[in-house]
C-alpha cells in the first residue's frame, strides 16, 4: 500500500502541481479579470432600470442584427456593466456567427475600449485542458491525475493509521522526518477539500473518459453526443400566464416583473435570445448566494394575445442534479469572498502537498546507495524549477498584461505564450545553473516579480492603491496588495532557505 501511495502521487506529481495551483488561482477569475482589464470603470448607485436603458440603447446601435442581446449587470465580483450580443452569419461579407463584448461607461453610457486579454478565465482552464494539447488529450490526461490523486489520497489514509495524531507533531530540523511532518499538514488540514476536488473533477469530465457508455446507448459521433447532453439537461419549469400584453412585453417591462415577483433576489444578467424570430423571449437571471444553486432563470415570451412566465426550478433528472450540485461544489460557484479564501487556501495545500511528497521521495532517493545520481539530480533541477517556476511565470503572465502594447497583435495568446516562455525559461536556467543556489535565486526572483506588480500596475495605467482605494475600486485593491502579501511570502521563505543553508555550512566547517 504505501508503494501505490507513492508511486500514484509521483508519476504525475507535476502535472498535479499545476493543476493545484492554476484551479487554486482560478477560484478568482473574475477578480483577475477586472485587473487585466484596467480600463473597465466601476458602477456604483446606479438603478437596474437606468443600467439596462444604457445598455440596450448601445445594442440597438452595435448589435440591432444580433440573434442574441445580454446584459450583465454590476455584481460583487464584476462591480461593472458590460453588453455582448451575437453576430449571426453573413454570407455576403463572408463573416462567421461571432461573439461581441464590451464593457460601458456607467456614467455616459459609451463603451468602453478593453484591452485585449486572456485574463482570469485562461487562468482558470490551464487546470483542465493544459491550453497548447488538443482539449481531448487535456481532459484524459487531467481525469488520470485525478484518479491517481484519488488513488493517493485513499492510501495516505491507509497507511498513516495515526495520520490525526501525527497532524499535531511537527519534528524541527529532524531532516526527512520534518518533511513528513510538513507533508502530514498539508494533507489532513484540508483533507475534506481534497477528497471533494478531486472525485468531482473525475465526475465532472466523465463525459469525456466514459464516453464508451455514451456511445453505446446514443450511438457514436458529435450529433449523438449532444443528443445525450439536451436529454441529460433537460430543466423543470413552471409556466404561467402573467398580466400582461404582448405589445407590452419589453426588457425594461419583464425586468420591473421580475424584481416585483422576487424581491430579495439581485439581477445578474438580462438576454433578449432568437431576437426577430417568432421564438424571440426575454431571459431574467437572478444571482444566488445562500447556497449552492447559483441562479435562478425566467423566461417571459409572448404567446398569441398572452405572457408566458417560465421559471427554471432545477435539473429534470435526479443524476444531472448531482452533476450540477458537485459542479457548483467543485468551482465553488456559491461561495461569498470569505469562502473562496478558504478555496484558495485550500488548493495551495494540495499543491504543498504534492511538492513536500516529490521533496520527500527525493530525500529517499538520495540515501538509496544504487540511486542513478544523474537522474535523481535532473528530477530536482526540474522539481526546483516546477515548484518555483509556477508561480514566477503566473506573475510573468500577469508582468505581460501591462507591458505588451495594446494593440499588439494576438495580445490576449501572447499572455498566454509568455507564461508558458518563462516556466520553460526557469526550467532551462535551474537545468544549467549551480545547485548549491538554486532555491534562493528562484524565491528571490519570485518575490522581485510580484513585488514589482502594484508598481508596474501605478506606471502603465491610471491605477494605483491610493487611487483605487478612494474610489472604492475593492478589487484593484485587493489584486495590489494580494500580490505584495505574495511577495512578502517569498521574502520569508528566502530568509529561512538561507539561514538553513548557513547553518549546514557552519556545521560542516565545524
Amino acid at each position: 500500500m504505501s508503494w501505490l501511495h507513492t508511486w500514484t502521487g509521483v508519476v504525475f506529481a507535476w502535472m498535479l502541481y499545476f493543476i493545484f495551483v492554476t484551479g487554486s488561482v482560478g477560484y478568482f477569475e473574475n477578480e483577475i479579470d477586472r485587473w487585466m482589464k484596467p480600463e473597465i470603470m466601476v458602477s456604483k448607485g446606479l438603478e437596474d432600470s437606468a443600467i439596462t436603458n444604457i445598455a440596450t440603447r448601445q445594442l440597438s446601435i452595435h448589435g440591432d442584427n444580433a440573434s442574441q442581446w445580454y446584459v450583465s449587470f454590476p455584481t460583487s465580483r464584476d462591480p461593472f456593466i458590460e453588453i455582448s450580443w451575437l453576430e449571426p452569419e453573413n454570407a455576403e461579407r463572408k463573416t462567421a456567427k461571432q461573439w461581441h463584448e464590451s464593457s460601458l461607461d456607467p456614467m455616459t453610457g459609451a463603451l468602453i475600449r478593453n484591452r485585449q486579454t486572456s485574463g482570469g478565465e485562461a487562468l482558470y482552464r490551464l487546470h483542465y485542458n493544459l491550453h497548447y494539447v488538443p482539449q481531448l488529450v487535456g481532459y484524459i490526461l487531467t481525469s488520470i491525475a485525478a484518479m491517481l490523486m484519488l488513488i493517493g489520497l485513499v492510501t495516505g489514509l491507509v497507511i498513516h493509521k495515526k495520520i490525526f495524531v501525527e497532524f499535531f507533531t511537527f519534528r524541527a530540523q529532524k531532516g526527512l522526518r520534518s518533511w513528513l511532518d510538513i507533508h502530514n499538514i498539508f494533507s489532513v488540514l484540508p483533507l475534506p477539500f481534497h477528497l471533494m476536488i478531486t472525485y468531482s473533477g473525475l465526475l465532472l469530465l466523465m463525459g469525456i473518459t466514459m464516453s464508451p457508455v455514451i456511445d453505446l446507448r446514443y450511438g457514436e459521433g458529435q450529433q449523438n453526443h449532444r443528443q445525450f447532453y439536451a436529454q441529460s439537461q433537460i430543466e423543470q419549469k413552471s409556466q404561467q400566464i402573467i398580466e400582461m400584453l404582448p405589445t407590452e412585453l419589453s426588457v425594461q417591462a419583464a425586468l420591473a416583473d421580475a424584481k416585483r415577483r422576487f424581491k430579495s433576489h439581485k439581477v445578474s444578467y438580462v438576454g433578449v435570445v432568437e431576437r426577430n424570430t417568432e421564438k424571440e423571449h426575454i431571459e431574467i437571471w437572478f444571482e444566488s448566494r445562500s447556497g449552492v444553486e447559483f441562479a435562478s432563470l425566467l423566461e417571459y415570451r409572448a404567446i398569441e394575445d398572452k405572457v408566458m412566465l417560465e421559471i427554471s426550478l432545477g435539473k429534470a433528472g435526479g443524476a444531472a442534479s448531482v452533476y450540477d450540485f458537485l459542479e457548483h461544489l467543485h468551482e465553488g460557484l456559491f461561495a461569498d469572498i470569505y469562502l473562496r479564501w478558504i478555496y484558495f487556501l485550500s488548493g495551495l495545500f494540495g499543491a504543498a502537498m504534492v511538492a513536500t511528497g516529490l521533496m520527500i521521495w527525493l530525500k529517499k532517493r538520495k540515501a538509496v546507495s544504487s540511486t542513478n545520481k544523474i537522474l535523481t539530480s535532473i528530477i530536482e533541477r526540474i522539481n526546483i524549477a516546477m515548484i518555483l517556476g509556477l508561480p514566477i511565470a503566473i506573475a510573468s503572465y500577469f508582468a505581460g498584461n501591462r507591458l505588451l502594447p495594446i494593440d499588439f497583435p494576438s495580445r490576449a495568446a501572447w499572455e498566454m505564450h509568455i507564461l508558458f516562455i518563462t516556466l520553460g525559461l526557469c526550467i532551462l536556467y535551474c537545468g544549467l545553473a549551480s545547485k548549491k543556489w538554486l532555491w534562493q535565486r528562484m524565491l528571490c526572483c519570485a518575490a522581485l516579480l510580484y513585488g514589482v506588480l502594484p508598481i508596474l500596475n501605478a506606471l502603465t495605467t491610471e491605477h494605483n492603491i491610493w487611487l483605487s482605494w478612494i474610489n472604492s475600486d475593492w478589487l484593484m485593491v485587493g489584486f495590489d496588495l494580494t500580490v505584495l502579501f505574495i511577495s512578502i511570502c517569498f521574502v520569508a521563505a528566502f530568509w529561512v532557505v538561507r539561514c538553513r543553508q548557513e547553518d549546514i555550512r557552519a556545521k560542516v566547517a565545524q
